[in-house]
């Protein structure tokens, strides 16, 4: 067998191969066609997918199935499918999801419809399973693995030895608190507010004065599940492609939830009293980031109940955001290097889904982008303006920078994938027309 005949065999031996369309357009009625449409659309916009790609993935499903012409407005609370004049779909959902297994699972029916691959009505009703999946793990285990994906955010954000006992008590108490709001949906707007109440009062009277740390560096790990810093770097996106609507509702949406978390911090402090300055304690080497990865990606894969088979994608795909991230601050600043991190992100997770072993992209840039949101930087930065902190316009614009940084990579990742995916044999083969 020639070098090229060897390398060909490798290649398809690696690579996912392309489902065939089942039918020509217009094989199915519109009215299936649109309530497929619109299925896929709203838990799109469930798992926090940014609405120009939901658009643009909708119309390139629809040009599979029909040859009329088709309009999608998608809003992060609201969809509308219209086809010519016959079929109009409208739906809403203030409900959310960041579980991987299930958001995985919906990006393979979308997968599938992209190429004509799958019935309109087989893909109505697996997208209702899977936005109903159950996570992977009992109420306990998710709890330890937001434990373990607090300590090794923490170890990004202040690595210290003495603030790791830390890390893992507050994760488990807001961990616990997370848990059981779940089945209480009246809780979830209270949810950031009491989560900071309790972790400031907690790191205030045991915590931080045990690790001789600030208490904004130790109560943030613990706080990442009600951090917003996907809103607003989803919001800063859809701003940029000029998604009006959906980017300034996000933005007002993170906004709202920041200022929930500090109004928390600001009450407990009130209560448990100010701590004293304190010397930062001893830093952990540089090696303490490799680690983080390896411990934030157990975490994420438990407590976000990730598909199986997924862990070692998980520690690359992060490991690919956060070494990517270091190496570009030694050229640009904290808060500019993001953009370089969430560019690798997409290009890795779009490239890497095209692996028979790998996971869908959207898992793979969900788990990213929770080590790359600059949530953290923001509630820090805002809390300290709030409390009277070391704080001035370059910190709070700092953190906006690095909102808009992550915003910019994630364009930018998307448009380079698209142009070297549409170049490789499964884009060709899922082409509308073809």
């Amino acid at each position: 067998m020639s070098r090229q005949g060897r390398r060909q065999r490798i290649i398809h031996a690696l690579r996912k191969t392309p489902p065939a369309a089942l039918a020509p357009p217009d094989t199915y009625d519109l009215v299936s066609v649109a309530e497929m449409l619109r299925e896929i659309g709203i838990a799109l916009v469930e798992v926090a997918q940014p609405t120009p790609i939901v658009e643009s993935r909708l119309l390139r499903i629809a040009a599979k199935y029909t040859t009329r012409p088709v309009r999608a407005v998608v809003l992060p609370t609201m969809l509308l499918i219209q086809i010519a004049d016959d079929a109009i779909e409208i739906d809403g959902s203030t409900h959310s999801s960041l579980q991987l297994d299930a958001a995985g699972r919906i990006d393979d029916i979308a997968s599938l419809a992209e190429a004509g691959a799958i019935a309109p009505a087989d893909a109505i009703a697996a997208v209702a399973a899977a936005r109903i999946l159950p996570p992977r793990f009992g109420r306990f285990t998710t709890i330890l693995g937001y434990s373990a994906t607090t300590l090794g955010f923490g170890m990004m954000i202040n690595p210290t030895w003495a603030s790791l006992p830390g890390y893992v008590f507050l994760g488990l108490v807001v961990g616990t608190i997370v848990a059981i709001s779940g089945p209480l949906p009246s809780l979830t707007p209270i949810l950031p507010t009491l989560s900071a109440i309790v972790v400031t009062l907690l790191a205030t009277w045991f915590v931080a004065d045990t690790a001789d740390d600030g208490l904004l560096r130790v109560i943030s790990p613990a706080l990442v599940a009600t951090l917003p810093g996907m809103s607003l770097t989803i919001g800063a996106a859809e701003l940029a492609a000029s998604q009006v609507i959906s980017g300034s509702s996000r933005l007002i949406y993170g906004v709202s939830q920041l200022a929930l978390l500090v109004f928390g911090l600001i009450l407990g402090t009130h209560i448990a009293g100010e701590m004293q300055p304190q010397s930062p304690s001893a830093q952990m080497g540089s090696w303490s980031l490799y680690l983080a990865i390896v411990v934030v990606a157990l975490g994420l894969s438990v407590y976000l109940s990730a598909p199986r088979g997924s862990l070692y994608w998980l520690m690359a795909a992060i490991g690919v955001a956060l070494i990517g991230q270091q190496v570009a601050e030694k050229f640009f600043s904290d808060s500019h290097s993001g953009a370089v991190g969430a560019t690798l992100s997409v290009l890795f997770a779009g490239l890497a889904s095209r692996i028979k072993t790998a996971p869908p992209a959207v898992v793979l840039m969900l788990a990213s982008f929770w080590s790359l949101v600059p949530g953290a930087m923001s509630f820090m930065s805002v809390s300290q303006a709030a409390t009277g902190g070391n704080f001035d316009v370059a910190s709070l614009g700092q953190a906006g920078a690095a909102i808009v940084s992550i915003a910019l990579g994630t364009l930018v990742g998307w448009s380079i994938f698209r142009t070297i995916d549409g170049r490789l044999p499964w884009s060709k083969a899922i082409a509308p027309g073809s």
